[in-house]
C-alpha cells in the first residue's frame, strides 16, 4: 500500500477532524476548524480553509471534488449536509447546502446563501449573497435563478451523484491511494 501525507493544518489551536472511511487526495489542503464526516471524499487540489472563526462542516457521504474551495466568511460557517456533491472548481463561502444537493462545476455560492435539499445548481452558476433556494429545484445563471422544479430522473440523480463518488473513493482507498496524518497520531483510516 502506498501512503501519502496530506496537508492537515492546525490554525489558532484548531485542527481538522476526519471521520471514518474518508478519502482525502494527496494534494488536498484542510486548514483549521474543519470537520469531515464519515464516508466522504475530498479530491485532488481541494482547499478547505476555516481560518476566520467560522467552521467548515462536510457531512457524511459528501464529495468535494477537484480544485474546489470551501472557505468561511468571517465567523459564518460553511456547512454541507449529508450526501452533497460539490463539482470540480466550485467555490463556496459562508453558506449552507442541504442534503443530496449537487453543486455544478465552477459554480459559486456566496456568503449567507442557503440552498435547500435535493437541489441541482447548474455548472457555472453564481448563487448570490443571502439567496434562499428552496428544495428540489434547478437553479442556473449569473446570478442564479430558479428554472424549474425537479422531478423524475433529475430528482433521483441528486442522490445518485453522491453514491457514485462514495463507491469511487472506496476504490481509491482499496488500492492504497490513501492519506496519513502528518502528526503521527494514529493516522488516516486507522493506521
Amino acid at each position: 500500500m502506498v501512503g501519502f501525507y496530506v496537508m492537515l493544518i492546525e490554525f489558532d489551536g484548531k485542527k481538522p477532524k476526519i471521520g471514518k472511511d474518508v478519502f482525502i487526495a494527496p494534494t488536498a489542503v484542510l486548514i483549521g476548524d474543519v470537520i469531515v464526516g464519515d464516508n466522504s471524499s475530498i479530491w485532488f487540489g481541494a482547499v478547505l480553509r476555516a481560518d476566520f472563526g467560522g467552521q467548515i462542516v462536510v457531512g457524511a457521504g459528501c464529495s468535494v471534488q477537484d480544485n474546489t474551495t470551501l472557505h468561511v466568511y468571517d465567523t459564518v460557517s460553511t456547512v454541507l449536509a449529508e450526501n452533497v456533491t460539490v463539482g470540480h472548481g466550485a467555490v463556496l463561502e459562508g453558506c449552507r447546502i442541504g442534503a443530496n444537493t449537487v453543486i455544478g462545476m465552477n459554480s459559486t455560492v456566496l456568503p449567507f446563501a442557503v440552498v435547500g435539499e435535493q437541489v441541482m445548481v447548474a455548472a457555472g452558476s453564481v448563487i448570490p449573497e443571502r439567496m434562499e433556494v428552496p428544495a428540489r429545484v434547478l437553479v442556473a445563471g449569473v446570478p442564479a435563478k430558479i428554472k424549474k422544479e425537479l422531478s423524475g430522473s433529475a430528482l433521483e440523480w441528486t442522490g445518485k451523484a453522491a453514491q457514485d463518488y462514495q463507491r469511487l473513493q472506496a476504490r481509491y482507498r482499496a488500492q492504497g491511494i490513501d492519506w496519513l496524518l502528518v502528526e503521527g497520531d494514529g493516522g488516516g483510516n486507522g493506521r
